[in-house]
């Protein structure tokens, strides 16, 4: 008769302990030894301008806007703009090479979703945009605004300070 294989309990112990770090001690390593990769710069422009807009059963307004403009040859897809890392405008949006378009300020809302951009309170300094290439790649950009230049677009019933 053929006895059975067994373990001391010491053993099971170290195969435990080896199935449980040794994938851990894998995972750790790759961290530390793998540069991240740097995520493509977006050829973007941007400008704050004001522009008319018209809703349904409204009339129509001229509001504050930013204006992006996708300084390269080929399309994006995907368009993101973040004003301040904090509020944000996003959607399915596609932009074709050498185009423009008006976001108004007041259709950018909070991360969380609770609050609208405050225009004309909050002056903007960083634009982030992110969008997606033609090589299926997510390109960033971040640009950013001078306060003078800020006041004056967010604020232009005010006087800009010198």
């Amino acid at each position: 008769m053929q006895q059975h294989r067994t373990i001391s309990a010491k053993q099971l112990t170290f195969l435990m302990l080896g199935l449980i770090f040794g994938p851990v001690a894998c995972g750790l390593l790759l961290f530390w030894n793998s540069a991240p990769l740097p995520e493509p710069q977006l050829p973007a422009l941007v400008r704050f301008d004001t522009t008319w807009i018209e809703k349904k059963d409204e009339e129509r307004r001229l509001v504050p806007c930013i204006m992006i403009k996708n300084d390269s040859n080929s399309d994006w897809g995907k368009l993101s703009i973040g004003l301040n890392e904090q509020f944000y405008s996003t959607g399915n949006m596609r932009l074709s090479g050498n185009e423009e378009v008006a976001i108004p300020l007041e259709t950018f809302i909070a991360r969380n979703g609770s609050i609208r951009f405050p225009v004309g309170t909050r002056p903007i300094s960083l634009v982030t945009i992110f969008a997606q290439m033609e090589s299926g790649a997510r390109g960033v950009v971040e640009i950013q605004i001078e306060d003078d230049t800020s006041k004056t677009w967010l604020a232009p019933k005010s006087t800009p300070s010198s």
